[in-house]
């Protein structure tokens, strides 16, 4: 299983996570849940930056000489490095992140603070490091090679990860309510102008422009088109289930047509995207990015922060069973969240898988639909606070622990109570 490890970083003191197949990070605000998600977004996402970085330069003969590609990545994984955190003081004289890929794969970052800079340190294991050497090797005897073939290479063989990585930041609707002066602002940006946006954002903002012109017609229309386009088998079962959905959480239904976004409520009835509810502009890009890669062949790990901004908690219950949904066509997921509502939709999910055995099947099915299912064992659940993190999840009962869920609701009644006694006793 892969494992982020984090010393002295940012509001991180010492934190250990396992990157299960589904992945819960709560706590208070600026407790570290974003520098945890991002931190692992990193490790994930730098299959891509090599393979970009690889593509656009194999071709030059200074990259076959000794070394010369390490060199290359390692310089490059520190600029995206600090285009992720900044070069702002981190919080501590030293401090250390190792992910580990696999039992032998890992790359670790040291950081020491000197003076106003911080110095930054990149260390490969071995395995990594050869898995370099090849490359360089195959690209020094084929500098023909496919782009699809080097992306394989580097994802499967360095790295040992097959899927796409995909971050979903908090703030959605501003983005979202300003989707087209951002993209006419974003398109006329260099390079160097992009580099000072936060990379995540960034990254988010290329993915929702790369992909709006897909959806120019209705999810069952995209779902009958991607059918007939493509040479792998689709889930048309499970894509109903998240097709509905979306639309129970959207009230309607997703359109970029001639470049106009709009929520369609039926076919003579719609509103500008920009106009719609802020709880509608902050979930239509977590619904149209995870059904888009859900039509993929290729799995997929969505790492979303704050799904339940803005929503309704019914719609927040909803939101849940939707990642839940995808997530069990073989994706993955990690989620940053606030919300006890977020949390208990969770633990319904674990519970149904749990106590479901062949006597009581059918009954637990009618009242959760079996897609939905999480399993305990692919579940990871954490809650980070005071610069650690600490693991919520009860093996007893297999589900989130309760203590978590109820404490706030728990506070306020107790407060509610007192004041209640204080009442009866002044009427006695």
């Amino acid at each position: 299983m892969q494992k982020i490890c984090i010393d002295n970083f940012g509001p991180i003191k010492i934190c250990e996570i396992n990157v299960a197949d589904y992945v819960v990070l709560t706590g208070e605000q600026a407790s570290g849940k974003s520098t945890l998600a991002k931190s692992i977004y990193f490790f994930l996402h730098l299959k891509d930056v090599w393979f970009d970085i690889v593509q656009r330069n194999y071709i030059r003969r200074s990259l076959y000489q000794a070394n010369s590609l390490e060199k290359t990545l390692v310089n490059k994984s520190k600029a995206v490095f600090t285009q992720f955190f900044g070069t702002d003081n981190f919080g501590f004289n030293e401090g250390n992140i190792t992910f580990d890929y696999d039992e032998n794969k890992c790359i670790s970052i040291h950081l020491k603070q000197l003076s106003a800079q911080v110095e930054l340190n990149i260390c490969f294991s071995d395995e990594i490091r050869e898995g370099i050497e090849q490359l360089q090797h195959k690209l020094y005897l084929d500098n023909a090679i496919k782009p699809s073939e080097l992306h394989a290479y580097i994802d499967k063989e360095i790295f040992g990860i097959d899927m796409n990585v995909v971050y979903i930041p908090a703030g959605r609707s501003l983005l979202t309510m300003l989707s087209s002066q951002i993209s006419y602002i974003y398109a006329t940006m260099d390079d160097q102008q992009k580099r000072t946006i936060d990379y995540c954002t960034q990254k988010y903002l290329e993915e929702v422009l790369r992909i709006q012109d897909f959806f120019k017609a209705s999810p069952q229309r995209l779902v009958e088109q991607t059918r007939n386009a493509v040479d792998y088998s689709i889930n048309e079962v499970e894509l109903e289930k998240v097709i509905e959905c979306m639309q129970g959480i959207l009230g309607g239904e997703y359109r970029n047509i001639n470049g106009e976004e709009r929520l369609y409520f039926d076919e003579s009835k719609s509103v500008k995207l920009g106009y719609a509810s802020s709880g509608q502009q902050e979930a239509v890009w977590i619904l149209n990015i995870l059904f888009y890669y859900m039509l993929g062949e290729r799995n997929t790990c969505f790492i979303i922060e704050e799904p339940e901004s803005h929503l309704f908690p019914d719609t927040q219950k909803r939101m849940v069973e939707f990642i839940s949904l995808v997530k069990n066509e073989k994706h993955k997921v990690i989620l940053t969240t606030h919300s006890p509502y977020v949390l208990g939709s969770i633990n319904n999910l674990l519970c149904a898988s749990n106590i479901a055995n062949d006597e009581n099947f059918q009954q637990i099915e009618k009242i959760i639909s079996k897609s939905l299912w999480l399993k305990y064992e692919n579940m990871g659940a954490y809650y980070i606070e005071e610069g650690t993190s600490r693991i919520i999840l009860d093996d007893e009962v297999k589900e989130i622990n309760h203590d978590v869920i109820d404490g706030v609701s728990r506070e306020l009644n107790n407060q509610y109570d007192e004041m209640m006694d204080i009442l009866w006793k002044e009427r006695e």
